[in-house]
C-alpha cells in the first residue's frame, strides 16, 4: 500500500498541502535558552524548546523540491521504525547557527514539559535558504538515527579538521555523513529550480564584475571557501573521483585533505575507502541512480526506502562498533533483504572500489590500464583481463561475501603533537592526528625527522599487511627510534 501511495504522490504536482498532509507534520520549535551551535555537533543534552509562534512564516520555506525530499525520506524512515504509526510529526528547530541533527529534546507546552528522549529531530537557521540543501542532509542523519533505535552514530576523532568530503576521517564519520551527502547529490542531479540548475549545472557563465563566488576567476576557491564543498559533493560524488588518492603528495596537510584534485592512477585502498565520505557518497548515489535511462522518481524513492530497510536490518543485528565497517555491513544485509538485487549490488561496489575490497592485485591492475589509457595505448590497457578479474570478484564475492572484510586492519589513532594543523575561521590550531593505517603519504610527511625510506617502509608494510595495533605497527612500520618518538599512538 506504501509503494502505491509513495509513486502517486511522486507523480503528482507538488503542492503546498502535499508536505504537510501526506509526508510529515512539520513541528516548528523555538529555544527556550541559547543553545551552542558552535561545534562540529550538538553536545547539549535535552535542550528545551517551545513551538513557534509564527509557524506559517516556516511553512512557505518548505515549498521547494529538497524539502519534498526530506520530508518523503522522513516518512519513508517512519514507517520502518513505526509499522502503522500514521503521519508522523518532524521537529525541526529553529536555533542561530543550526545545521546539525539531533536525538533528544524538551518541550515546554502549556506549562508543562513534555520529554522525547529518542526522537530524532534537527536545529536549522531560520533562514529560507537552509531550508533547501541543509534540511535535506540533515534529514538524512535523522532517518539513519531512527534506524539506528533513537541514536546518532559517533565516530573517533582521528583527524585534526572537521570531517570533509575530500578528507579521511573515520568509518562512522564517513558512514554517516556520506549517506546525507548522497542526498545532495540526488538533488544537484535531478532538481529543475533554477537556483539547482545554475549552482550545479552551471548554465550561465559570468566574467568581469561580480560578487565572489559568481564569477569565473573564484570559481575553485569560491567551492573550497564553503568548506562543505557543495559543487564537489556533486561533480566529483558523481564520477565517483574519491575513489582515488589525492593529488598533492607533499608535507600540507589541508591540500593533502581538502583538495578535490585526484590521483586517477592510484586507487585509496580498502580501509581508506571505509574512511573516505565521499566515497560512501558515490556509492549511495550511483546505487540509486543506476540503470540505462534516469530513473523515475517514484523508482529512486523505492530504491531509498530499501536503502533504509537494509539500515534497519543492520543496526538491529550489529554492535555498536565506532571502527564498523558500516559499507560491508550493510550490503550484506541488503543482499539478505533484496535478494534480487545481489548481482547489481556486488557489481556496484566492486566496480566503485575497483576491486580492492577483494582482491590485493586490483591496485597495479588499475594503474597498468590507466596509464596505458593516457599513452593512448589500447593494447597495452588490458581490458580482456579486467573484465575477466571483475568476473572473478563477483563470483568471490557472491559465493562468500565475507571476503569483502578479508582485507580490511583496523584503525590506530595516531597524533604529533608537534606539528600544528591551522583553519582560520574556526580559530583552531589543531595537532596532527590521522589512522596509522591509512595516512596519505603527505601526511605523513609532516611528522619531524621523517625519512623518505621510512615512508616507503611504512607504506609497505600496510600495503602487505595492514599493521594490527600499535605493537604490530612498532615492529614492521620501519621507524627509527626518534620518529617514534614524535608520534603519540
Amino acid at each position: 500500500m506504501y509503494r502505491l501511495a509513495l509513486a502517486a504522490l511522486a507523480l503528482l504536482p507538488w503542492s503546498s498541502e502535499a508536505w504537510s498532509q501526506d509526508l510529515a507534520r512539520v513541528i516548528f520549535l523555538e529555544p527556550a535558552a541559547k543553545v551552542d551551535t558552535g561545534g562540529a555537533e550538538i553536545a547539549e543534552k535535552m535542550p528545551l524548546y517551545h513551538k513557534a509562534a509564527d509557524p506559517a512564516r516556516y511553512s512557505e520555506w518548505l515549498r521547494n523540491e529538497s524539502a519534498e525530499r526530506a520530508l518523503r525520506l522522513y516518512r519513508a524512515a517512519y514507517e520502518i521504525s513505526n509499522p502503522g504509526g500514521g503521519t508522523p510529526d518532524y521537529y525541526v528547530a529553529l536555533v542561530p547557527g543550526g545545521n546539525h541533527a539531533a536525538v533528544g529534546f524538551r518541550l515546554e507546552d502549556g506549562g508543562k514539559i513534555e520529554e522525547h528522549p529518542r526522537q530524532a529531530y534537527i536545529l536549522l537557521d531560520a533562514e529560507p535558504d537552509r531550508f533547501d540543501v541543509t534540511l535535506l542532509h540533515e534529514t538524512g542523519h535523522v532517518a539513519m538515527a531512527m534506524m539506528a533505535g533513537g541514536r546518532l552514530l559517533e565516530g573517533q576523532s582521528m583527524a585534526a579538521i572537521p570531517h570533509s568530503t575530500a578528507a579521511l576521517s573515520d568509518r562512522t564519520t564517513a558512514f554517516t555523513e556520506g549517506y546525507a551527502i548522497h542526498l545532495e547529490t540526488l538533488a544537484a542531479h535531478l532538481n529543475r529550480s533554477p537556483n539547482a540548475r545554475q549552482r550545479f549545472h552551471r548554465e550561465l557563465v559570468l566574467f568581469g564584475d561580480g560578487p565572489f563566488g559568481a564569477i569565473e576567476y573564484f570559481r575553485h576557491s569560491a567551492d573550497l571557501t564553503s568548506y562543505s564543498q557543495n559543487v564537489a559533493r556533486y561533480l566529483d560524488v558523481r564520477d565517483n573521483n574519491f575513489a582515488f588518492d589525492s593529488a598533492f603528495q607533499g608535507p600540507d596537510y589541508l591540500r593533502v585533505q581538502l583538495e578535490k584534485a585526484r590521483d586517477f592512477a592510484s586507487l585509496r585502498d580498502a580501509d581508506q575507502l571505509l574512511q573516505s565520505e565521499g566515497f560512501y557518497a558515490s556509492f549511495f548515489f550511483l546505487f540509486v541512480a543506476r540503470g540505462t535511462a534516469v530513473p523515475a522518481e517514484p523508482l529512486i524513492a523505492e530504491r531509498e526506502r530499501q536503502i533504509l530497510r537494509a539500515m534497519y536490518g543492520m543496526f538491529g543485528s550489529s554492535a555498536s562498533d565506532r571502527s564498523s565497517p558500516w559499507l560491508l555491513k550493510f550490503v550484506l544485509e541488503h543482499m539478505k533483504q533484496f535478494p534480487d538485487q545481489k548481482t547489481a549490488l556486488v557489481d556496484a561496489l566492486q566496480d566503485l572500489s575497483h576491486g580492492v575490497f577483494v582482491d590485493p592485485a586490483a591496485p597495479v591492475l588499475w594503474k597498468e590500464h590507466y596509464l596505458a589509457a593516457l599513452r593512448l595505448d589500447k593494447q597495452d590497457m588490458n581490458v580482456p583481463a579486467i573484465t575477466a578479474a571483475r568476473k572473478k570478484w563477483r563470483d568471490q564475492t557472491m559465493e562468500n561475501p565475507r571476503i569483502l572484510f578479508s582485507r580490511l586492519g583496523p584503525e590506530i589513532p595516531c597524533t604529533v603533537p608537534g606539528t600544528k594543523v591551522r583553519l582560520a575561521a574556526f580559530e583552531e590550531n589543531s595537532p596532527v592526528r590521522f589512522d596509522v593505517n591509512t595516512a596519505q603519504p603527505g601526511i605523513l610527511r609532516l611528522i619531524p625527522g621523517i625519512t623518505e625510506q621510512e615512508i616507503a617502509a611504512w607504506l609497505a608494510g600496510r600495503a602487505r599487511k595492514p599493521y594490527a595495533g600499535v605493537e604490530d605497527f612498532k615492529a614492521r612500520g620501519g621507524l627509527r627510534p626518534p620518529t617514534l618518538a614524535a608520534l603519540q599512538l
